[in-house]
């Protein structure tokens, strides 16, 4: 696809996306970071953070709100600093999009100070003009648990 003032466009307003994506989510804004994705949003995580050792280190999650509200229930009160970097962002066609970010985050459970470093790869597609989050899997090639 050629580069053009609309391709510039696309990934700026991406790019906008993630950032809001990663501020919402540490500031626990969860009425607005619900509004990033689409309603059959799903994710996948490898290593994931856990607040006790015998929860799983990966999962698969489906829909928007059941996503949300996951995160909302394990997060809420806990401090988190996520950092999405160096974007790699291809327009796949008018509408769709898809994204690999440098991932770098650290979550403070009670329980374990969690670190992890890798890669959000993301599909994005564009709904009445706006790009939302389609799909994400996240591949951590380090994580840190230090158990309290």
């Amino acid at each position: 696809m050629p580069i053009d003032g609309q391709h510039l466009q696309d990934i700026e307003e991406i790019r906008q996306l993630k950032a809001r994506y990663v501020r919402y989510g540490d500031t626990k804004d969860w009425d607005n970071w619900v509004e990033l994705f689409v309603d059959d949003y799903v994710v996948e995580i490898e290593g994931m953070p856990r607040p006790s050792k015998e929860l799983p280190t990966e999962a698969r999650m489906e829909g928007r709100d059941n996503i949300v509200a996951a995160f909302a229930a394990v997060l809420s009160g806990v401090p988190t600093a996520h950092h999405a970097m160096l974007p790699d962002i291809t327009i796949t066609g008018p509408t769709s999009a898809h994204g690999i970010w440098a991932l770098n985050e650290e979550i403070w459970f009670p329980t374990c100070h969690f670190q992890g470093w890798g890669h959000y790869h993301e599909d994005y597609l564009k709904i009445d003009g706006k790009w939302k989050i389609a799909q994400t899997r996240v591949s951590r090639t380090r994580v840190q648990e230090d158990w309290l």
